[in-house]
């Protein structure tokens, strides 16, 4: 009866501005074992602009409403902005760096096929190396095991509990992020937490992929942080949080000056194009 009433109790935020703070340590490899893009048993990481061993700084914020999210993330190596699209299924991502103005859109189709794409791509690497074809559905990722722990403290002007999420990678090793989360409210079915449901970013910061089971805390996740084997490190903490915010649909508009093309009219991650985009699979490869 009491977790019943607890629960009847839990807020569901429709609308909400989020401000974080994120810290990032980059490990020398990026692509080696245990790196970010085995952050959870199934995620995929996309570092945009990031450099190769050091670390970094970025203010983020998150612009929440039905329909509507939008992630804008400034540090010294540049300013990025995704703009999700759930009407439309359609996700942009701007990029300015080094005085430039550039972004590319995509579909869940384009994603798909892109998806593909890499399937077959790693699938012949894998086979090179005599191993097993590796499955990217996330649907078949393991559960994740949550451990809520008695620790307790405010973050933003709000009480939050202490959480560790455990989820066993596929290179076997298990994956521990901690996390604090306020168990007082949650986001509506939309916010892109932990990546959201195209896996765009993660903590409202540039370095995103699905954080496998951070929607699956019994509350909102104020900070969390987790490392990996290899060095890569990353702490995320909301600074400041408007819950029931009123925000404009202008917000949500692609500012003038930015040349965006269509993610499949780009010559892809790692190529001759105009972004430096590196995408990271669960297995390093």
């Amino acid at each position: 009866m009491y977790s019943l009433t607890a629960a009847s109790q839990q807020k569901i935020v429709t609308s909400a501005i989020v401000k974080t703070r994120t810290e990032v340590n980059f490990p020398e490899n990026p692509a080696g074992p245990g790196g970010p893009g085995d952050a959870g048993g199934g995620d995929r990481v996309v570092i945009i602009g990031g450099p190769g061993g050091g670390g970094m700084e970025s203010n983020n914020t998150t612009y929440f409403k039905p329909g509507w999210a939008k992630i804008s993330s400034e540090s010294d190596f540049g300013n990025n902005t995704v703009i999700i699209d759930e009407k439309n299924k359609k996700t942009t991502t701007l990029i300015e760096a080094m005085g430039r103005k550039q972004g590319f859109y995509s579909t869940e189709a384009d994603e798909e096929e892109i998806r593909k794409q890499m399937q077959t791509r790693m699938d012949s690497m894998r086979k090179a190396n005599g191993q097993p074809p590796m499955v990217m559905n996330n649907s078949e990722m393991p559960e994740p095991e949550i451990v809520y722990l008695d620790e307790t403290k405010k973050i933003a002007g709000y009480n939050c509990k202490k959480a560790v999420l455990k989820i066993k990678g596929r290179n076997g090793e298990v994956n521990e992020t901690i996390v604090w989360y306020c168990p007082d409210f949650k986001m509506a079915d939309g916010y892109p937490l932990g990546g959201g449901k195209r896996g765009r970013v993660m903590g409202g910061g540039p370095y995103g992929g699905d954080l496998v089971g951070l929607e699956k805390i019994n509350g909102f996740p104020m900070a969390y942080e987790f490392s990996r084997s290899n060095g890569f490190k990353l702490k995320s903490e909301v600074t400041k949080l408007e819950l029931d915010a009123t925000i404009d649909d202008k917000v949500f508009e692609i500012p003038k000056g930015f040349e965006v093309k269509a993610l499949k009219d780009m010559r892809g991650p790692g190529g001759s194009g105009t972004f430096d985009i590196r995408i990271t699979a669960p297995d390093g490869n």
